[in-house]
């Protein structure tokens, strides 16, 4: 366990990566380390290999090559951040 901090509130403790079938629902990986490790470094073992599509989050942008190499069928699906277009 570890101590992060996210603004201006400290967390102390430990992450669960869970890898789940998009389709059954189904969990097929888990993995846990400390809460100051960002959840990109763990991706890779959260992929079985078989996938032919990953979805995630904004937190996973720019790791196409990460999933390419862990799950060469897989079509990276995770959210892109969006540009912000707000006229002056």
């Amino acid at each position: 366990m570890h101590q992060t901090r996210k603004g201006n509130q400290w967390y102390f403790g430990a992450k669960a990566h869970i890898g789940v079938d998009s389709k059954s629902g189904v969990v097929h990986s888990v993995c846990t380390s400390a809460a100051s490790v960002s959840d990109v470094h763990m991706l890779a073992d959260l992929l079985h290999g078989d996938e032919k599509k990953v979805w995630g989050d904004g937190g996973y942008q720019g790791q196409t090559e990460v999933i390419r190499k862990a799950a060469p069928a897989a079509q990276d699906m995770t959210n892109r951040r969006a540009k912000n277009n707000k006229a002056r």
